[in-house]
């Protein structure tokens, strides 16, 4: 195989998206880092990313506004990816959506990114990824979802863009300054799905460019350890020594704790409510890093919606899946007229008594409006339940 520019590394990566327009946001994230000489993955970063919006089509990428709402907003996380990205070659399947989506981004925090000349698996197999995956004898089981996308074009680039006329023309992707944040915090998918944290990820270190990145470092162990919300005896002995082999001090730990735990309490009370889940996570974590003397915040205090009743005005937003299965709002305000409710298309403080999302932590624009007026959010699992339609 050719080798590249030993000093342009690939990057190879995957973007989950409210939707494909101007407007739409991120709402999860996958880097994985290749080796220019051998194309073998030396660094994988992924994380979910709250939109500050609605999430989108839950049907496609299966994320929804629980899933999100303690997830840092992509503010956070542009320094870890700027680091990532800066200096090597992008690919992607389908590169151009990939890239205006982060440049979107980066613009929004007035952040300049040129994206470089980068390699498109795409335009390499004209195939749809899970058609050029079958094709390849690639496993991909898990399609739509950032780092098994980004695992899966990166063993399909391995195959087939060394042929590519592109391959002799590339340059990599580089930044404009992007504020330093050390508090690095991610949110994976696959610790919502599994509940298991994987030891082997302390060790796994992502591949910095310099010695003077210690704390940094430091963080990114600590966050990997985290992500099922328990650290156990082994994962404290193995960022104990991790600490020490970087030189780190006791006091420079329980500082880096602390900003950590005041991260995680910055992102549940981002939208104005913490919820009784939110709580339990920060409560979590301060205990599993020894911290008692931050404030925990008290679970919001939310208007019911108890006792559904005939002449109630509901309003429906958000595209919804109940257990697999979409269900049209068609569906949602024909259940809600033969329980003798009224439809309505907006939320207003005089003409709305109930809105029915796609999940009742949905960030949309109507939900927000209703909690600025104190109007009940209902999930539309939960609506179909209170009017007796259990079924889709």
């Amino acid at each position: 195989m050719r080798e590249l520019n030993k000093a342009a590394q690939l990057a190879v990566v995957d973007c989950e998206t409210t939707g494909l327009g101007k407007h739409d946001r991120i709402v999860e994230i996958a880097v994985v880092k290749l080796d220019p000489v051998t194309w073998e993955t030396t660094d994988e970063y992924d994380t979910l990313i709250n939109p500050e919006r609605d999430v989108g089509p839950v049907g496609v990428h299966g994320i929804t506004a629980t899933m999100v709402e303690a997830a840092p907003v992509f503010g956070e996380v542009a320094f870890a990816l700027s680091r990532r990205l800066h200096g090597s070659v992008l690919v992607a399947h389908n590169l151009s959506f990939d890239t205006r989506m982060l440049r979107q981004e980066f613009d929004r925090l007035g952040i300049d990114l040129d994206v470089g000349a980068g390699l498109c698996t795409l335009r390499a197999t004209r195939e749809k990824l899970i058609a050029a995956c079958q094709r390849h004898g690639i496993l991909l089981d898990s399609q739509h979802r950032a780092l098994a996308d980004a695992r899966a074009t990166a063993t399909l680039a391995r195959k087939v863009l060394d042929d590519e006329p592109e391959y002799h023309s590339i340059a990599p992707a580089a930044f404009g300054r992007v504020r330093h944040r050390p508090g690095i915090r991610t949110l994976r998918r696959e610790t919502l799905d599994a509940g298991v944290s994987e030891m082997a990820r302390v060790v796994s270190l992502c591949r910095y460019p310099s010695s003077d990145e210690k704390l940094l470092q430091y963080l990114d162990a600590l966050d990997w350890v985290l992500d099922d919300n328990h650290i156990d005896e082994q994962e404290h002995a193995a960022i104990a020594e991790l600490a020490s082999i970087l030189g780190i001090s006791s006091r420079q730990r329980e500082q880096a704790h602390r900003a950590y735990l005041r991260s995680i309490i910055a992102a549940v009370e981002r939208d104005g409510i913490v919820t009784e889940s939110e709580r339990a996570l920060v409560s979590g974590i301060a205990d599993n890093l020894g911290i008692a003397d931050v404030p925990i915040p008290e679970v919001t205090d939310l208007p019911q919606a108890s006792g559904l009743q005939a002449g109630m005005r509901v309003c429906f937003t958000g595209s919804a899946v109940i257990q697999g299965v979409a269900v049209a709002r068609d569906y949602l305000e024909m259940s809600a007229a033969q329980a003798g409710m009224q439809p309505v298309a907006s939320v207003t403080k005089k003409n709305c008594d109930v809105l029915v999302a796609a999940d009742s932590s949905s960030q949309s624009g109507k939900a927000r409006t209703a909690r600025k007026y104190g109007i009940p959010v209902l999930s539309a699992e939960e609506f179909l339940s209170a009017v007796g339609m259990t079924s889709v």
